[in-house]
């Protein structure tokens, strides 16, 4: 039933996408911010509970749901769990993005691809390198910042959430890792304007409001608690994709990218990146901005540092795009393949 209900949320999912900017979204996003002003910005005790009782509250209530529609009819159980997961899950929600970025390159169009890169940045929050290059980046960054985009989105919205689909019971798992996303996007809104800073030279103002944003609870813990969501999934993914790339150049590159952060260090998107770019070949890390902000400074010092340490790697274009949408399609047949064989040993047992 587990991988039957997969396979229905992503054919469903490709006929009739959720957008972003759903009705359903949008209400879900209005609830978010109202508990994020219920909860007191500076203490982490209420913004604790206010968090594990969205996230694990929510997940009880899909599993009960599922669990009363079962003892009705298997089938009404199948398709509740389907219906779930066709919310929680799908690629079309980014890959219009990624698509019409490369088509905008494929012809040319450096300056259409810019625009359409600025409203991915704009809608998923990204940082700063990715803010740049929307604004005055050349064909690499552009394709970089595009391919860094959409492998932490599969991440996200696929890989991660298949994970904790198969790991708990009926869709607690993916409803869970779905709505701690939601959060870490929601609860550290104002990173968003960040985006006015992005032009600005003195980097100790950027800093300094940078300090700021990171004070707020909210965004703090929400962090914090899709690091530990996502630590062992995004782990998973990185090893699949070496597994289907360039192993040794993935797995060099996962090892010095995560030796050489600091503990503190958000290393989720540089695990999966890292993997990416060995598998690929493709330079896609900036070993001293793994926040989007720290380094930016020395950007150019540290691609060149990345470079001239570890595998030979290709500077991003148009073709590389093409590469990375390979290795995330391998990767989602292994991650169906390890899924058959898990429903195989639950039938079994």
């Amino acid at each position: 039933m587990t991988l039957i209900s997969l396979l229905l949320a992503l054919l469903l999912e490709q006929v009739q996408p959720v957008r972003e900017t759903s009705v359903l979204r949008d209400w879900l996003n209005n609830q978010l911010r109202r508990v994020r002003l219920m909860a007191a910005p500076d203490q982490s005790g209420p913004v604790w509970a206010a968090w594990y009782l969205v996230v694990a509250g929510v997940a009880l209530l899909s599993l009960l749901l599922v669990w009363l529609l079962g003892m009705v009819h298997p089938i009404l159980e199948l398709l509740a769990t389907a219906a779930i997961l066709y919310l929680t899950l799908g690629f079309r929600r980014f890959s219009h993005w990624y698509s019409e970025i490369q088509s905008c390159l494929a012809r040319g169009d450096l300056e259409s691809a810019r625009q359409t890169l600025a409203q991915w940045v704009e809608q998923s929050k990204a940082g700063l390198p990715a803010q740049a290059a929307s604004q005055r980046g050349d064909e690499s960054a552009v394709a970089r910042e595009s391919i860094r985009l959409g492998m932490t989105a599969a991440q996200q919205h696929v890989f991660g959430v298949i994970f904790w689909f198969v790991i708990l019971p009926g869709p607690s798992g993916a409803v869970a890792y779905w709505l701690s996303a939601l959060l870490l996007r929601s609860w550290t809104a104002p990173r968003n304007e960040l985006s006015r800073l992005a032009d600005q030279p003195d980097v100790e103002a950027m800093a300094g409001d940078m300090g700021n944003i990171a004070d707020d609870a909210h965004g703090r813990i929400a962090s914090q608690a899709f690091r530990w969501v996502d630590w062992l999934p995004v782990r998973v993914t990185a090893a699949i994709f070496a597994v289907v790339g360039n192993f040794e150049d993935a797995i060099g590159l996962w090892r010095s990218r995560v030796l050489a952060a600091p503990e503190s260090t958000d290393d989720t998107e540089r695990v999966l990146i890292a993997s990416g770019s060995g598998a690929m070949g493709i330079a896609l890390s900036l070993p001293d901005a793994p926040s989007g902000v720290e380094g930016l400074d020395d950007l150019e010092g540290a691609l060149a540092a990345s470079s001239s340490s570890g595998p030979s790697l290709r500077e991003p274009d148009g073709s590389a795009m093409a590469s990375a949408i390979g290795l995330v399609w391998r990767a989602v047949l292994v991650w169906f393949f390890m899924v058959l064989l898990f429903s195989l040993g639950r039938w079994l047992a």
